[in-house]
């Protein structure tokens, strides 16, 4: 649920940025226009990376997650055939 809502948070940046960017007065005068540009632009970037970098953690946790319950899943059933193995002698 996290990641996906990580996820529509990386998106709805891109889209942001994909509608902000023409608008955005850059050009190489010196004014107010110019830096509210640069410092829209630096947040919006901190918060694309920011949910990025959530998103690729939370995915990392949910593979590891995986991974430990196979990793049990085979240790019962490896139970399970012994004790089937020692019932039969």
């Amino acid at each position: 649920m996290k990641s996906s809502r990580l996820f529509l948070c990386i998106l709805l940046t891109f889209l942001l940025l994909y509608l902000a960017l023409p608008r955005l007065p850059i050009t190489a005068e010196n004014g107010m226009g110019n830096w509210f540009s640069f410092t829209w632009l630096l947040f919006a970037f901190l918060v694309l990376g920011g949910n990025v970098y959530s998103w690729l953690i939370e995915r990392e946790k949910s593979d590891r997650n995986d991974r430990n319950t196979d990793r049990e899943w085979g240790k019962r059933k490896r139970n399970r055939q012994r004790k089937k193995v020692y019932e039969t002698l």
